[in-house]
């Protein structure tokens, strides 16, 4: 191999190396930042909220009057999902907070993402309340 041909491997593996490198740095970046993490809980507290609705009266449908003393496994993962709104509910909201401190939005997806955890926090009372999900 020519001084050239080794010269050109090593600068290729170095960008490969480099491109690697930048897409797991901005994956990490990514994944740490606030206004990243305020969005995502959003959208997986309205994707979980509709999937619970869906599912439980799908299986109480399906199931009948029996499902809930019967408790088969549909009615049991139904029935877990109300925690993980709760904690969706917390992220999406605690967000909406640091969102307009620090500005992170404009004031038309600020004012969207409280709606969403207006809407978030209401519908975690109404499952508190109906006994889903101990407050």
């Amino acid at each position: 191999m020519t001084d050239q041909q080794v010269s050109q491997q090593r600068t290729e593996q170095q960008h490969e190396y480099n491109n690697r490198n930048g897409f797991k740095h901005r994956v990490r970046r990514r994944l740490t930042s606030p206004s990243w993490l305020s969005r995502a809980a959003g959208v997986g507290l309205s994707s979980v909220s509709i999937g619970f609705v869906i599912l439980f009266m799908f299986v109480l449908e399906t199931g009948g009057d029996l499902t809930l003393f019967t408790r088969p496994l549909p009615i049991q993962v139904a029935l877990t999902l109300p925690y993980l709104i709760g904690i969706l509910t917390l992220g999406t909201t605690v967000g909406t907070l640091m969102a307009w401190r620090y500005r992170f939005w404009s004031v038309t997806t600020r004012i969207h993402q409280t709606v969403l955890a207006l809407l978030g926090l209401v519908f975690s009372w109404q499952l508190s309340t109906l006994g889903l999900l101990p407050l």
